[in-house]
């Protein structure tokens, strides 16, 4: 008992236990992290930007496009169309990365897509000219709303064996969701990831997949897609590349044998291959739109 006047004992048992002070440290360490993490994912994933004044109204001069608005749950909406409107061969559905607009891959469609077929450019919600914001769901939602009117503008009725699909790292997810949705067999993916949940690991060296809830799963959507009959993806990955590694790439090929193959592309970065490599990127396009059956490798 200490007395009046007297000076605290520094060992006094009242003091906080070093083992307490140590995990409250470390709860500091790991649950700020985490609750950020949680907390701000959008960000770290979505990056939305509106379009610049005039390009629009440049790429309906040079590209004799049409503009598709449409309603969602999340406001108004925007696509563009391109290509062959009068009678294409087939319909891509095409998605850009989480940085990227639409258009953004219009003048290199226009040079270097397969010049029978159209090409339906499409903007996640909260990007360009589109209201809201995304996530998976919403961007299903895009699709199977806008789908339809591009189908009515180009003068035919809904054929799911004349679509096809190109996506650009998350754009390659979101086409795979509208493959899952339209019930498209085939198509090209650049830089793909197995899904953001192992993203998520690959970015912090931590396993907290569990806390991501904008989940890309393409190793699942892929499955969907392989299910089926006549099922061709092909993928191209650059070795190099520092955004989304090569092996992940390797896993979905690996998994999925008689559905997927992957071109690797030695040096490509995660957005150089279409400029560096844009004669092997246009030829696998060309290779998928055909969709020949001699063209598809036999199933294990």
């Amino acid at each position: 008992m200490s007395h009046k006047g007297e000076k605290p004992d520094p060992g006094d048992k009242r003091r906080t236990p070093a083992w307490l002070r140590g995990l409250r440290s470390l709860a500091w360490i790991v649950g700020v992290p985490l609750l950020w993490i949680t907390g701000c994912q959008s960000s770290l994933i979505y990056f939305p930007r509106s379009y610049d004044e005039g390009e629009k109204r440049v790429w309906l001069e040079e590209s004799g496009g049409r503009v598709l608005d449409y309603q969602t749950s999340e406001g108004r909406q925007r696509a563009f169309l391109q290509g062959n409107l009068r009678s294409p061969r087939n319909l891509w559905v095409v998605c850009g990365g989480n940085g990227s607009l639409a258009l953004d891959w219009a003048d290199w469609l226009k040079q270097h897509g397969p010049v029978e077929d159209a090409f339906l450019l499409v903007d996640y919600p909260g990007y360009g000219d589109c209201e809201g914001a995304p996530n998976p769901a919403r961007i299903r939602e895009n699709f199977k709303t806008v789908a339809p009117l591009a189908w009515r503008e180009i003068g035919s009725s809904p054929d799911p064996r004349r679509l096809r699909f190109f996506g650009h790292s998350l754009g390659g997810a979101a086409c795979l969701i509208a493959a899952c949705e339209l019930g498209i067999r085939r198509g090209v993916l650049l830089a793909p990831f197995t899904s953001t949940m192992e993203m998520s690991r690959e970015m912090t060296g931590l396993p907290l997949g569990f806390l991501v809830h904008h989940r890309f799963d393409n190793r699942a959507r892929i499955g969907e897609i392989a299910a089926g009959d006549e099922a061709e993806i092909l993928i191209l990955h650059g070795t190099d590349d520092e955004v989304i590694p090569v092996t992940m790439a390797r896993t979905l090929a690996r998994e999925f044998p008689g559905a997927v193959e992957l071109l690797e592309i030695e040096r490509g970065r995660h957005n150089t291959v279409q400029i560096q490599h844009a004669d092997r990127l246009a030829e696998a396009l060309r290779r998928i739109g055909k969709g020949g059956t001699d063209q598809r490798r036999p199933r294990p």
